[in-house]
């Protein structure tokens, strides 16, 4: 299983539900508002305007982290 491969190689599990809980949809706002927490800046490549980036991006501005966008037509 990953997550005893993660932690054997002394990373961790940052995670607001139980092992074993499915990914579902309802729990990535969660997740996001954590990745945005533990990071320093958010960096958004590309998104659409139902993707999830705009979520952690709002988690990332009321956090006072910076936010930094790559406009699709440079790449």
């Amino acid at each position: 299983m990953i997550f005893d491969k993660i932690i054997e190689q002394n990373g961790a599990i940052i995670s607001e539900y139980i092992v074993g809980t499915k990914p579902e949809r309802e729990n990535f706002p969660a997740r996001n508002r954590i990745i945005s927490a533990i990071s320093d800046g958010v960096l958004v490549v590309e998104a659409n305007s139902r993707s999830g980036s705009f979520i952690t991006v709002d988690f990332a501005l009321e956090q006072g982290k910076n936010v930094y966008v790559v406009p699709r037509k440079y790449f």
